[in-house]
């Protein structure tokens, strides 16, 4: 957002749902994750200034959230595939999750090395996990270093 860019109505009543701030409690990590959720239902109306928003709070439950993961046991590629074959699930199963079956074949290949913040947030709803358990160390890492600059 531009520094004079006025805010939206509808970016104020976000703001109201959650205030942007680092989170430190499980109970506002749930509120975080249950506002995420109600943005992703109408993701493709969602103002500019309101998916700068859900950028933002998603990055904030995705941090919470892997403060308590200390080792990864599994990639989120090979967590999919399990969820999937536990699931009985095809990858055109996934469409509403990629966009497409071919997106979704791309990642479950490898072709795709991590998924996109959109991927991982309706991915996460689907199975009713962290938004955590799709981030790869890769993502973590290069978040990291563009904050250290």
């Amino acid at each position: 957002m531009a520094a004079r860019e006025k805010l939206t109505k509808k970016y104020l009543e976000r703001l109201e749902q959650f205030i942007l701030k680092p989170i430190t409690s499980d109970k506002e990590n749930e509120r975080a994750a249950e506002v995420c959720d109600e943005m992703l239902e109408s993701f493709d109306s969602l103002s500019k200034q309101e998916r700068y928003y859900f950028e933002i709070l998603s990055g904030l439950v995705s941090d919470y959230e892997s403060k308590w993961v200390e080792e990864r046991a599994i990639s989120p590629r090979e967590l999919l595939i399990f969820l999937m074959e536990q699931n009985n699930l095809t990858q055109t199963d996934l469409t509403a999750e990629f966009g497409t079956s071919s997106r979704a074949s791309e990642y479950l290949s490898g072709k795709r090395a991590d998924l996109s913040l959109i991927q991982i947030a309706k991915l996460a709803r689907r199975f009713k996990l962290s938004m955590g358990a799709f981030i790869s160390q890769n993502q973590i890492q290069s978040s990291e270093e563009s904050i250290e600059g």
